[in-house]
């Protein structure tokens, strides 16, 4: 099959429409308070990971400095911002140079997550044999979007899971179906000998199920597996490569409080052959604390709402 062909297929798919429906309000609720302030302490983990016949597995990982954020929602609209203090990096493991945007949105039906990401500066540690090996040349860029069509958005609910705006009254899942495009580069010539340059599109299936333990406590989990075709022009051979996208969440809603555990991990292959597979992962691991609050102040009744 084409590229053009395959194109048409993905936008088909992501040009689904939303049904229109009414929520369950069995299944999913609101809470009693208009606004919500949080505050949140995350890490971003970037890491390249390389696998050759008869070799051991090795990941080469950027060295992130842990963020402090704080954010603020109205209604379903919010804001929120994040920064990452240097110093909070382990100077030991060398320096990385990054640029980092990441924008997710959970609709009821829709889920799109944005990336763009450029990360500068790797390095490999092996604590057994007390091995710490640093490649300030290394460098992966990442910019794409993957989008999902959740087919059971009347019961079950991504943003009670990661926004909190919502509650999930009951246990549900969905399964899932949507896809992604990417464009990778990956240079790592001093590292394992490995330069590619590729532009990734590609279909995914998967399923999520919130498991409510209690009126207060919730388990979210999904999965999403993949595959994508990988071309750098179109007249290139076509590489098929696996895809994986996996989002978990927990936690615990209290009167006007809430506090959140989340982790979101992003897998790519760029090369799955018998002689090497190389794979380009990005996750956030993010705890939040959620205070919710009601106010007649007139400067907030004036913010746009969603």
């Amino acid at each position: 099959m084409t590229v053009p062909q395959w194109l048409l297929l993905l936008l088909f798919l992501s040009g689904i429409p939303t049904v229109v429906a009414q929520v369950d309000s069995t299944y999913i609720g609101k809470f009693p308070q208009e606004y919500s302030a949080r505050v949140y302490l995350s890490r971003k983990f970037v890491t390249l990971s390389s696998q050759y016949p008869d070799a051991d597995n090795k990941e080469y990982t950027a060295n992130s400095p842990f963020a402090i954020g704080a954010g603020f929602t109205w209604g379903n609209s919010g804001l929120s911002y994040s920064y990452g203090f240097g110093f909070l990096a382990d100077k030991s493991k060398g320096k990385t140079r990054y640029f980092d945007l990441e924008y997710h949105y959970y609709g009821r039906k829709i889920v799109l997550d944005f990336f763009g990401l450029d990360y500068e500066g790797l390095y490999y540690q092996d604590t057994e044999n007390d091995v710490l090996n640093m490649y300030p040349d290394a460098q992966l860029t990442n910019i794409g979007v993957f989008g999902q069509y959740v087919f059971n958005g009347e019961r079950f609910s991504y943003r009670a899971a990661f926004d909190q705006v919502q509650v999930q009254l009951k246990s549900a899942g969905s399964f899932l179906l949507g896809g992604g495009a990417y464009y990778n580069r990956v240079r790592a010539d001093n590292v394992f000998g490995f330069r590619k340059e590729l532009y990734q599109i590609g279909p995914s299936l998967g399923y999520a199920y919130t498991w409510v333990i209690n009126p207060q406590f919730f388990v979210t989990g999904s999965l999403t597996p993949g595959v994508t075709m990988g071309f750098k022009n179109f007249e290139d051979k076509i590489d098929w490569n696996p895809s994986l996208f996996f989002r978990f969440a927990s936690g615990y809603n209290i009167n006007d409080w809430s506090v959140n555990l989340s982790f979101l991990m992003n897998r790519l292959y760029v090369s799955y052959e018998q002689s090497n597979q190389v794979g380009v992962s990005t996750a956030t691991l993010q705890l939040m604390l959620v205070k919710r609050f009601d106010s007649s102040s007139r400067l907030l009744k004036k913010l746009p709402r969603l």
